[in-house]
């Protein structure tokens, strides 16, 4: 009786949305119950001043119910949250949810609610299993002021992109709409299965991640460890040019790019080698211009087979030295060695030291971010630099961060040293600096009782020079005056 109790009353809430102004549910009504309202409150750390925080920030968005008892949304969302938030159909309670696991490389995070009681009534969404490469799709969402919309959009074309986090490529769908204000995890459907999920928008474009990838991120979550999607290895060059072909001898083969570096991570770091001719990769030709046909993508990059699979390996034919190998290359993804310039930094704080009043740290994406949306052209040209041309280390190359000075706390001490800000840190007391960690090993010992510091060329004063008997006492009353807790 009591269940069928709720089947009614969900039935006249569905209807009652139907009827309401403004919505046109174009398909069965299914979607209402197979996303929630998701409101987030987070806080990051200041990156310029990262023993602050900034204010709290709320944003609401989407999340699409799966079986298991779990909630799909975007990393964007919950990204730096203190507090996660989630209603059904639009309305009061809302009901705490917790980060179950968050991948910012592909931008999904998984979401689940301990209370038994969210959990009646809704229904887990089904994942398209193919692509949608062309045609008219619907985008729904549940808004802020508890209303559920849908509208019509259009795909414009698939691409290989990366998450706004990361560097690992996958294949997005990139849309037209006439829908406004989306960006948050709103779900694109064909008929009864979902095709997508929405993480970017601007005037009237949009940007989602494809569902087959969705389901990859699902089935991969089940693994314990959760290993995630693997990185290219490598960088490769076309070999689209008769004379360049001739010289790798290739001249009569219609496919072939050239492995141009390996990086220290990454898939086929292990078995490529530079000056490798790469013929295929999982089973599909790679044309000179590094494009293979899919069967369900068409035409696009190479990078798209990395993570067609989670097998462990990839099959890959190579010419070397003239000679034709088959190889299995290892999927892979970076660890925190493969970067000369960190990515984004989340739900943590960010690692600095104070000396002399220089805020000393690595140089990360979060703090060129810090210049904001135009940071290639606000943020100091040779930290842009830094990051746009240096950012991964190849295959060989010493391990090693930027390390930099990104503010100068006023201070006696440091008169005339004000131009230092953001200038990078090369070798300090006798010892080149390539860590945060260098650089506080280097401060435990001065030479001829002064800490000198050298700076990039270019970069700032060229040297700076403390006194190393009252450093102490100077980094004490800094921190006090600043409010610089104890680390």
């Amino acid at each position: 009786m009591r269940i069928t109790l709720i089947r009614l009353l969900l039935l006249a809430l569905a209807l009652a949305y139907q009827a309401r102004p403004g919505i046109a549910l174009a398909e069965t009504p299914w979607q209402p119950f197979a996303m929630v309202t998701l409101n987030t409150t987070s806080q990051l750390f200041d990156p310029v001043t990262p023993w602050d925080k900034s204010t709290e920030e709320t944003r609401t968005g989407n999340a699409l119910v799966l079986e298991g008892r779990r909630l799909l949304t975007t990393a964007e969302l919950v990204k730096n949250a203190i507090l996660l938030e989630v209603r059904k159909l639009g309305r009061y309670p809302d009901y705490t949810a917790r980060v179950v696991l968050v991948d910012y490389e592909l931008n999904l995070a998984l979401l689940t609610v301990d209370d038994d009681s969210f959990w009646a009534g809704l229904k887990p969404v089904k994942m398209s299993k193919d692509p949608v490469v062309s045609g008219r799709f619907t985008i729904n969402r549940w808004r802020k002021n508890g209303r559920f919309e849908q509208g019509s959009a259009e795909v414009v074309e698939l691409r290989l992109a990366t998450s706004p986090y990361g560097l690992i490529e996958f294949p997005v769908v990139r849309g037209s709409t006439t829908m406004s204000d989306l960006g948050f995890g709103e779900a694109l459907t064909n008929g009864d299965q979902v095709i997508g999920l929405l993480y970017r928008y601007s005037e009237g474009q949009l940007q989602a991640i494809n569902s087959d990838l969705l389901a990859m991120f699902v089935q991969a979550s089940k693994r314990e460890p959760y290993s995630g999607f693997a990185h290219r290895g490598f960088s490769w060059q076309t070999l689209n040019q008769p004379h360049l072909r001739q010289a790798y001898k290739v001249e009569s083969s219609d496919t072939g790019v050239l492995v141009r570096d390996t990086f220290p991570g990454g898939t086929g770091a292990l078995e490529l080698k530079k000056g490798d001719i790469l013929h295929r990769l999982g089973g599909f030709d790679i044309n000179p211009e590094g494009f293979i046909d899919h069967p369900s993508y068409g035409v696009m990059g190479l990078a798209l087979l990395i993570n067609q699979t989670l097998e462990e390996t990839i099959s890959a034919v190579i010419q070397r030295n003239g000679e034709t190998l088959k190889t299995e290359l290892k999927r892979m993804r970076y660890d925190s060695d493969v970067y000369h310039v960190s990515p984004p930094v989340f739900d943590q704080p960010i690692d600095f030291e104070v000396f002399g009043g220089l805020v000393v740290q690595e140089l990360s994406l979060s703090y060129l971010w810090a210049w904001g949306n135009n940071w290639h052209e606000e943020a100091p040209s040779r930290l842009v630099l830094a990051y746009t041309l240096n950012s991964l280390r190849s295959a060989g190359e010493p391990k090693g961060k930027v390390v930099f000075i990104s503010k100068v706390l006023p201070h006696p001490a440091n008169i005339g040293y004000e131009s230092a800000s953001n200038a990078m840190l090369v070798n300090v007391n006798g010892k080149p600096i390539n860590s945060l960690e260098g650089f506080r090993e280097a401060i435990r010992n001065p030479q001829g009782g002064f800490h000198v510091l050298e700076l990039l060329p270019g970069t700032g004063r060229g040297r700076l020079v403390y006194d190393s008997k009252d450093m102490a006492t100077i980094n004490s009353a800094i921190e006090a005056r600043y409010g610089i807790p104890p680390r």
